[in-house]
């Protein structure tokens, strides 16, 4: 078996967990779940009652969505852009003194380095 081969136990409860999203969608909540539930699924097999007794999987509506793209719009209208502005302005200033620090620093290292290089001229 080569190392990108699972273990055929491995590869049903692989193929078990892609048939039952209620299985799925608690290990994605948990990864810490997978060992226990791998362990479940081995004692008392995939037929066991248990597994319908997981939380059933909420499904996503499209109204969901548009009322995330609602939320969205009111706090996109909610900005003050101006503010953004000013802000993306001091950022931006920031960043330039940095830069002319770093150049600086970069600059000060280098004639050190020479003034080593030859210590007797």
């Amino acid at each position: 078996m080569s190392t990108n081969e699972l273990h055929p136990n491995v590869q049903r409860f692989k193929e078990f967990v892609d048939d039952h999203p209620r299985v799925k969608e608690q290990i994605r909540k948990n990864h810490k779940l997978i060992q226990s539930y791998y362990e479940k699924w081995m004692i008392l097999g995939a037929e066991d009652p248990f597994w319908e007794s997981l939380p059933a999987v909420k499904k996503s509506t499209s109204s969901n969505k548009k009322d995330l793209f609602k939320q969205l719009g009111a706090l996109m209208e909610e900005l003050d852009w101006e503010e953004v502005s000013r802000h993306m302005d001091e950022l931006n200033g920031a960043l330039g003194q940095f830069q002319q620090f770093l150049s600086k620093a970069k600059k000060d290292s280098n004639k050190d380095r020479r003034e080593l290089e030859y210590p007797y001229y």
